[in-house]
């Protein structure tokens, strides 16, 4: 089991076995890659693309994947996933990134949302193709990651919506296909509390049948410009990590902005002796392996 920060900043918290950078997060602000850093690249999510392009944004019945259409759950700008100068770019940018990390770990590389895209394009492009409109979004996604998994020479990890049963109808992403390209996945399980980790164990149980490589769960800690009052608790953290590893996760990572802000989480994870102790009795040798990490934190300083 592999334990990462993912943070917003190019700093590389102590007490973690890798780290990954959001060098091209959804605003589509680009950051200096870091060479002993893992680079996460948002791929058709981009504001700056869009402020850009406005009509290279991807389009459905339901309206453009637009921030501030409730329709869908988006919360940024997308780029229609056939769109050939921006699918060009990101390639060249994506090898040029990897030449400068230690791998390479996406997310949105794929459509929008359910009913994206109906642009003219894409709807010529279906037509050519011969194959039902699923099957076509199906192919484009898994063709486009094939020519990424060509110019990425170092790790890939894909991500993927907390999503086990219809991610091909919403996306066009297939985990078999992808798992021809993928070194790993990260299951994207951000959320502003763990109340009940039922839940997520259970997505998590999902993902283990399903996936045909290991995968890593992203947790969310404290993002920017978070207030403390509307982040996880710790005590959440923690029972949520422990009951995803004993799931079958092969891995976590820790979304923070910054390293001080991981600090404070691992400070107070060491704190939480009786939280710790109870989940000792959750069982299994993964249950162990987290909680010995979580002890390790206690030598960081």
């Amino acid at each position: 089991m592999r334990f990462g920060s993912f943070t917003f900043q190019p700093q590389k918290p102590k007490g973690f076995d890798f780290h990954v950078l959001r060098l091209k997060p959804e605003t589509g602000i680009r950051l200096t890659p870091v060479a002993d850093m893992y680079s996460n690249i948002a791929v058709f999510a981009d504001n700056v693309a869009v402020r850009n392009h406005p009509d290279w944004i991807s389009q459905s019945p339901l309206g453009p994947a637009k921030m501030g259409n409730n329709n869908y759950n988006i919360y940024w700008d997308v780029v229609c996933a056939t769109q050939p100068e921006h699918r060009e770019e990101e390639l060249r940018y994506i090898a040029e990134v990897d030449g400068h990390s230690s791998g390479i770990c996406l997310n949105n590389q794929y459509f929008a949302d359910h009913g994206h895209c109906i642009c003219p394009r894409c709807n010529a492009l279906w037509k050519k193709s011969g194959l039902g409109w699923l099957e076509w979004r199906r192919k484009e996604v898994t063709n486009y990651i094939g020519q990424i998994r060509e110019v990425v020479k170092k790790e890939l990890i894909l991500s993927v919506q907390p999503d086990p049963v219809t991610s091909y109808e919403r996306y066009g992403v297939d985990f078999d296909d992808l798992a021809k390209y993928a070194d790993a996945f990260n299951v994207v399980m951000f959320s502003k509390n763990y109340a009940t980790p039922w839940y997520w164990e259970t997505l998590t149980r999902n993902f283990k049948k399903l996936l045909k490589k290991p995968f890593y769960i992203s947790l969310y800690v404290f993002g920017p410009g978070d207030n403390p009052k509307d982040v996880p608790t710790v005590p959440e953290l923690l029972t949520v990590t422990v009951r995803c590893a004993r799931a079958g996760a092969d891995g976590f990572l820790y979304l923070t902005d910054g390293e001080s802000q991981m600090l404070d989480f691992q400070k107070a994870a060491v704190e939480n002796i009786e939280v710790r102790e109870r989940l000792k009795t959750y069982g299994g040798t993964p249950v162990k392996e987290v909680l010995d990490y979580f002890e390790s934190w206690s030598k960081i300083n």
